[in-house]
């Protein structure tokens, strides 16, 4: 696991490192610091990661001018931070978790076990995805996504309006980061209950779900009875 850790106060980064090394050991393939907002976005830039350990004051400046650039790369964030009334905000931007400060090495092994459980936020109001369009940063409400679905490293948003837009993380690495109303009904589709009108069985063991905009979608045959117990 490559980490890359940005907290402008050095005690402190070496404080997260060394409390990091001790709950990954051996699955850490690389731990950073960066101290700086500009060079951590330099790092970025530079260096492929799987976790963004981010405090949001960052010598004056607002570490949060990072998250909105990093949402739609595929890795995962968890904010460390003392501002809490930030929390929800960071949330919607589809951060894994937000770790108030003071942070104690149990509350960090909970927001590591997060990343390796799915439905890792539940309990949280993730209202929307961002994703990156050319030099923009584009703001997507789940509401408006009938479905995911993969493509290979990367996932299809397909909207309400018909568009399509890629957002670059995988199925994997997006579960965890949607509300336990969303399902992944197959390997290559995830939809939000709410969305599902009803099941159709297609004879032979095969299954397809019809959602409410007349769409369909395959089922794995051993889904069917986690949607059946859902009320589906």
């Amino acid at each position: 696991m490559r980490i890359l850790i940005v907290e402008d106060e050095r005690p402190t980064a070496e404080d997260i490192k060394l409390l990091v090394e001790q709950i990954l050991n051996k699955e850490i393939t690389s731990i950073h610091i960066e101290t700086t907002l500009d060079s951590a976005m330099l790092y970025l830039k530079e260096k492929p990661i799987d976790v963004l350990l981010l405090d949001l004051n960052l010598n004056a400046k607002d570490g949060f001018e990072l998250l909105k650039q990093v949402v739609s790369h595929s890795f995962h964030t968890i904010v460390i931070s003392a501002n809490i009334n930030r929390a929800i905000e960071a949330f919607e931007y589809g951060v894994l978790d937000f770790i108030p400060k003071p942070y104690n090495i149990e509350r960090l092994k909970a927001a590591f076990q997060r990343l390796k459980s799915s439905h890792a936020l539940d309990g949280h109001s993730i209202k929307y995805l961002s994703v990156k369009k050319g030099f923009e940063i584009k703001v997507i409400p789940l509401e408006e996504i009938r479905y995911f679905k993969s493509a290979n490293i990367y996932v299809e948003l397909h909207l309400q309006n018909d568009h399509t837009i890629i957002y670059d993380k995988s199925i994997k690495q997006l579960i965890p980061l949607l509300p336990s109303n969303y399902y992944r009904i197959h390997k290559s589709y995830i939809v939000d209950r709410d969305k599902i009108e009803s099941i159709q069985s297609l004879g032979g063991g095969k299954y397809r779900v019809i959602l409410k905009s007349g769409e369909c979608l395959p089922v794995s045959r051993n889904k069917i009875n986690q949607l059946k117990n859902i009320g589906v």
